[in-house]
């Protein structure tokens, strides 16, 4: 069993909620997955964490988790989520599916993605899978409010990474600060930063306040010897004002074409509390990177623990 990295909430206070019902969920992955890749030897790895903000494969994660598969602005490696499917919450090799990625926006500045997973289907029966999804917030939690994240960076590569071992965990603390800019190089983007643990393989996790999610996992300071870890830095929702798709098809059309963050919430394909809809006017930033090389590599065997 993967031993703790430090931080970890007792799993009691996991008070997760599937969209649209009450009550909690034993346990989130539905919402959240692990971001994999392998190299030219078969070796699989893990490079960051995803979670889901439409029922149809519309995803956020951290641009720096995509960027550890391009070079100069163009695919190298493949890039595959774990989908992670169960009416239960119960999750087993059998409720493991590899999808690809399509594209993803990058922000011009902002360590943010806004992605596209392609249609997963029923092998059996054909029908297009559902995943549950996460509520975002355009709001900034007030300092010291609570705050946590659920992500993936407990994991275990054996077998010349054939075989992974996840461990999903929440790590819980309060907001320290927050601001439109913190600096030129680390953050100059809207920020949050947290007192709880950012692990590495965390990156690209959701951090939520009130049940919502409020801010994108981005780093944390090292541990070092004057220091301990922390704090925690995310990149605020908003960051996504300006986030587009391309060669979208809606429902009552029939070509595809661009498509912003701003039409998917205002259609309701995407839901925001509080949300400040951007000028219409106003010129787009970021760009879209084709994710589509195939993954080559034979499946890893894959365990995720459940908590107990």
């Amino acid at each position: 069993m993967n031993q703790p990295l430090g931080g970890e909430a007792d799993p009691n206070r996991w008070y997760f909620a599937k969209h649209g019902e009450e009550g909690p969920l034993p346990n989130p992955s539905g919402h959240t997955f692990p971001l994999l890749t392998h190299d030219a030897t078969g070796k699989w790895s893990l490079v960051g964490t995803g979670f889901y903000v439409s029922d149809n494969g519309l995803f956020i994660t951290a641009r720096h988790v995509i960027e550890h598969v391009c070079r100069d602005g163009k695919q190298i490696l493949p890039l595959v989520l774990l989908h992670l499917y169960s009416g239960l919450g119960l999750f087993g090799p059998s409720e493991c599916l590899f999808r690809p990625i399509m594209q993803c926006w990058l922000g011009a500045t902002e360590d943010i993605a806004f992605g596209v997973a392609a249609t997963a289907t029923n092998n059996k029966t054909g029908q297009e899978l559902r995943n549950w999804t996460w509520t975002l917030s355009w709001s900034t939690p007030p300092n010291g409010a609570p705050v946590g994240t659920y992500a993936f960076p407990n994991h275990t590569l054996s077998d010349n990474g054939t075989r992974i071992s996840f461990r999903p965990d929440a790590y819980v603390g309060t907001v320290q600060e927050s601001g439109d800019f913190r600096d030129k190089v680390r953050m100059p983007f809207p920020y949050l930063q947290v007192d709880f643990r950012i692990h590495g393989a965390a990156s690209g996790g959701p951090i939520f306040s009130d049940g919502r999610v409020v801010a994108v996992n981005c780093s944390e300071w090292p541990e070092n010897i004057d220091h301990p870890p922390g704090p925690g830095f995310g990149a605020q929702i908003r960051c996504l004002k300006d986030a587009f798709i391309d060669d979208a098809v809606l429902l009552d059309a029939d070509c595809p074409r661009r498509m912003t963050f701003d039409e998917l919430v205002r259609t309701g394909s995407i839901n925001v509390a509080n949300y400040v809809p951007r000028d219409a006017n106003a010129s787009l930033s970021g760009s879209v990177l084709r994710l589509d090389m195939p993954a080559t590599a034979k499946r890893p065997e894959i365990e995720v623990g459940l908590y107990f």
